[in-house]
């Protein structure tokens, strides 16, 4: 009897240590697909954020002083003026966050493109998608610092001095997780993500 007892002990820890090493295994698995996933989404976000901040930079390159930079700017899109081709004439650029419906061929549902649109001065247009957020915010700040309201109004458009944008990144392939690991509130799938944002993203042609 005594042996009974000492093997359905033996089986009964036994049983549990495997289910604990089996939950180590699960977490274990996860850290790596999440490290692996923000090292990619990192990759991406660099991609994405070097071309857009260095245009923006470069906004009202070639506009005369007395006319103003920035014509439009909302919370998730900004218009602006600049020499694109470096020709001499003026051209427009639109940057804006798209609808999460535009992808939905993908896993991530608050995936959405940034859109790059160039009107050129001689009246034609090119449209391009600049890359994948999941977040895409524009602040914009006079000299002193203050927020101004967005949409920004016509008669506020030339105090602007500083923009801040603000971006998330996430992995486009979902890591489901079994559903004894998802808590309450939680999503059931994990998602890399990186985040960016620049303070003071100042251009050089702003009127001072």
């Amino acid at each position: 009897m005594a042996a009974i007892l000492d093997i359905m002990i033996s089986m009964i820890m036994g049983s549990m240590l495997l289910l604990n090493i089996l939950g180590a295994q699960n977490v274990v698995a996860e850290s790596s697909s999440m490290y692996n996933g923000d090292v990619l989404v990192q990759e991406m976000l660099i991609t994405q954020v070097q071309y857009m901040e260095g245009e923006i930079r470069n906004m009202g390159y070639g506009v005369p002083p007395t006319t103003a930079s920035i014509i439009s700017a909302r919370d998730t899109a900004v218009t602006f003026l600049m020499d694109v081709l470096r020709d001499g004439t003026i051209d427009t650029v639109t940057y804006y966050c798209g609808n999460p419906s535009e992808l939905t061929g993908t896993q991530n549902d608050m995936d959405r493109y940034i859109h790059r649109v160039v009107k050129y001065s001689s009246g034609s247009a090119e449209e391009t998608n600049t890359g994948v957020v999941t977040y895409f915010r524009f602040r914009y700040l006079t000299l002193t610092g203050d927020t101004l309201a967005t949409p920004v109004t016509a008669l506020n458009l030339g105090a602007i001095r500083d923009l801040e944008i603000s971006l998330e990144v996430q992995n486009p392939f979902a890591q489901y997780r079994p559903q004894s690991m998802v808590k309450s509130g939680q999503r059931n799938a994990l998602y890399s993500s990186s985040f960016w944002q620049q303070t003071r993203l100042v251009s050089q042609n702003f009127r001072r």
